[in-house]
């Protein structure tokens, strides 16, 4: 129990941290791309009004933007300074459909049967007790909700090469392990709408550079080049799967 605490304890220092440095809303190349999925593949025609949990909502781009097209959103994390900030976003767009709440991933406030959709994206990795998360997810999704999860790719898919750089990235962000779609599938027991797969080769190459260079075209250029490759497993570094109930 007490390594699960201290799990939970550098998770919430590790990206209180984070979310500390972030000082205005702005979107990423890579997170436009996330949303155009959502938009494209996961919503479905009449989502308007229709209730969106945002669990480990993070920078909080999900729950914004999802409110400004008219879901009724709940953004949920752990993190206190996620949760101001997202609470600042609300308040700055005036998203009265976007409700801002501090709670662990394992044990949602939200009634049964209640969300016509869930998001959980770089999440289930940093949980100890997966198996729980998962019933909690299934628990508050209605019959024909969607979920929609993103998650490490299993090290056997990724290039040799870099299993260093992932290994290093999971220990120092707090991954417990990493998926395919077949244990995914296993795990939730859900019909499989659409597969992405992302963080190839060049992708790789260009997130450790941007460490030392900041570039806002070629974010984008490589963002287009991952998105031409999203149904390619092997290379990639993470897998998004759309699951329906």
């Amino acid at each position: 129990m007490h390594k699960k605490i201290d799990h939970l304890n550098y998770q919430k220092k590790y990206f209180n941290s984070e979310f500390s440095k972030v000082n205005s809303y702005r979107l990423g190349a890579w997170q436009k791309k996330y949303l155009t999925r959502i938009k494209k593949s996961f919503l479905k025609k009449d989502f308007k009004n229709k209730i969106l949990i945002d669990i480990a909502a993070g920078h909080g781009y999900v729950s914004v933007e999802m409110a400004k097209i008219g879901l009724k959103v709940t953004a949920l994390d752990i993190s206190k300074e996620s949760i101001k900030n997202i609470t600042e976003y609300k308040d700055s767009f005036i998203l009265n459909n976007l409700k801002v709440l501090r709670s662990r991933a394992e044990k949602v406030p939200i009634a049964s049967e209640s969300a016509d959709y869930v998001v959980a994206n770089a999440i289930l990795e940093h949980i100890p007790n997966e198996k729980k998360a998962i019933n909690e997810w299934l628990r508050i999704i209605k019959p024909g909700g969607r979920l929609f999860i993103t998650v490490p790719l299993s090290l056997k898919y990724i290039w040799p090469f870099f299993w260093i750089i992932n290994l290093v990235h999971d220990k120092r962000i707090g991954h417990l392990r990493r998926y395919d779609l077949e244990s995914l599938t296993n795990k939730f027991g859900l019909k499989v709408l659409k597969v992405y797969y992302s963080g190839h080769f060049l992708k790789m190459i260009w997130f450790i550079v941007s460490f030392f260079i900041k570039n806002k075209k070629i974010d984008s250029l490589i963002e287009k080049i991952d998105v031409r490759k999203s149904s390619i497993k092997y290379g990639s570094s993470n897998i998004s799967v759309i699951f329906e109930k």
